[in-house]
């Protein structure tokens, strides 16, 4: 009995709530819905995939070179970072509606997405707990979310790793990191995370947000990371740009 009113329920969100595409807002077929992308997105969005830098995991079009130009000027202090989708076309406008549009919904498909793609690497790396890089509180109770933290929750569900939300604190409202340079990022971040015990009793950290451009929040929330006692910090973004 209890089982059948459940399913009811169920029915009945399911007919006032469709689930929709990530991509479109297409409500999506049964076919569909697994992976929350229609049929006509699924052409046009694009993974990663393997071409990419082995140390950010953003695409390259020159594969000769393992490493790309960010990467080979820069010392991160993450071990490796991947990320899931291209940060193109229906992309941009997926990431907008997650971001500012309460599409907290689209967090499910991601990390399935992310699963799909990197399920086997999270595994093999040993992952202890994923830590979502944080909004500044302010910002966060005015939004009602941080996107970072709706993805993180998804993917912890799906891999069995803990999630810790308050592991790091962002202390200060930073500049829109957009159009910013190199430089300017670093100055924009200086010492805008702490961390929240004097210890981590995690060595295997999972940081992850959603959008990698040149890598600078990744490094200032895996700094911090090393700072505490963590060992070995990796990273994974829903979207990343194509390597300058």
């Amino acid at each position: 009995m209890l089982f059948n009113i459940r399913s009811i329920i169920a029915a009945c969100i399911g007919l006032l709530y469709p689930k929709r595409c990530v991509a479109c807002e297409k409500v999506l077929l049964k076919i569909e819905k697994d992976l929350g992308i229609c049929r006509e997105c699924s052409k046009k969005i694009r993974l990663v995939g393997q071409d990419a830098c082995m140390k950010c995991g953003s695409p390259i079009s020159n594969i000769i070179d393992e490493y790309c130009n960010n990467c080979i000027k820069t010392t991160h202090h993450f071990k490796q970072s991947k990320a899931v989708f291209r940060y193109e076309g229906p992309m941009k406008e997926s990431m907008y509606r997650f971001k500012y549009n309460n599409r907290r919904c689209y967090g499910k498909a991601y990390a399935k997405q992310a699963v799909n793609v990197y399920g086997k690497w999270i595994r093999q790396k040993g992952i202890q707990v994923i830590v979502p890089v944080p909004m500044y509180r302010p910002k966060e109770k005015l939004r009602g979310y941080n996107q970072a933290t709706v993805f993180a929750n998804e993917l912890g569900r799906l891999t069995d790793i803990p999630v810790v939300n308050d592991l790091i604190l962002r202390n200060k409202e930073t500049e829109a990191m957009k159009g910013l340079g190199r430089l300017k990022r670093k100055k924009n971040l200086l010492n805008a995370f702490t961390l929240a015990e004097n210890e981590l009793q995690f060595r295997k950290v999972l940081v992850v947000d959603d959008i990698y451009t040149t890598g600078t929040t990744m490094d200032s929330v895996a700094k911090v990371l090393k700072n505490g006692g963590a060992t070995q910090i990796y990273g994974l973004c829903i979207c990343i740009g194509e390597a300058q």
